[in-house]
């Protein structure tokens, strides 16, 4: 051989070997068939059925509670204020014996639902307070001699109301407060008068039924059914009957 052509075949193949290898790596990546992959059950997250769930879950949580915005009072264009007349029978704790002197009664009251600035939903429909003013009289005696009574009554009471109905409109309600009553007496003897006042602490307390039916959308019906009793001092009064008024 050639002393020559040894060394160009030692080159030669020097070179083949890289090139033979780099044509290996050169060949398709094989990928598993796409019908096989098709046929695979593709697993999607789960989603509770229910949609406050997730709520429900974060509550919990004293950082999650500002996340969420209540809405309620932007549902409820109402601002939960009423004034109603009051009318009624007023049973008078009786001085001579009896069970007691019934008269006409008659008053004005205002009503504010502060359950909604809570910002609690249940609590909304359901705690609410009273102004109240009503008053009450008697008279007996005869042409020379008689006696006129008056009491007037005024009071601040809350209340806890047990709401039904899919519009919760309707309730049972029981309340208790306070105030103080003024009472005034004068004693006719011929032309001569004689007064007699007084201002004694008032206990209010009770039970009724209350109803707000929606009239439009920012006025409603407000209207009640109640028994109540009106404490004075060491005597008690006890009052039947009812309120006619609106609420917005």
């Amino acid at each position: 051989m050639h002393p020559r052509l040894l060394p160009l075949l030692l080159g030669a193949l020097a070179f083949a070997a890289p090139a033979l290898a780099q044509a290996q790596d050169d060949a398709p990546i094989a990928y598993p068939d796409d019908d096989t992959q098709e046929d695979a059950p593709r697993k999607l997250p789960r989603r509770s059925e229910d949609p406050t769930a997730d709520y429900d879950r974060m509550k919990d949580q004293s950082e999650a509670e500002g996340d969420f915005e209540h809405l309620a009072n932007s549902d409820d264009p109402n601002k939960g204020f009423a004034g109603e007349l009051v009318l009624g029978t007023m049973l008078l704790d009786s001085s001579r014996g009896r069970f007691a002197d019934p008269t006409f009664s008659a008053g004005v009251r205002f009503t504010w639902e502060y359950g909604r600035i809570l910002d609690k939903e249940p609590l909304r429909e359901t705690l609410w307070a009273d102004v109240r003013w009503m008053t009450a009289g008697a008279s007996d005696g005869t042409q020379l001699i008689n006696d006129h009574f008056r009491v007037h009554y005024l009071s601040i009471a809350p209340a806890y109301e047990f709401v039904f109905g899919e519009a919760k409109t309707f309730g049972l309600f029981g309340q208790i407060g306070g105030g103080f009553a003024y009472q005034s007496t004068s004693l006719n003897i011929g032309d001569q008068v004689t007064p007699i006042t007084g201002l004694k602490p008032l206990l209010q307390y009770g039970v009724g039924f209350r109803g707000r039916p929606r009239l439009s959308e920012k006025l409603c019906l407000s209207f009640r059914l109640e028994l109540m009793r009106f404490r004075r001092g060491y005597l008690d009064d006890t009052f039947l009957g009812g309120s006619l008024g609106t609420a917005f």
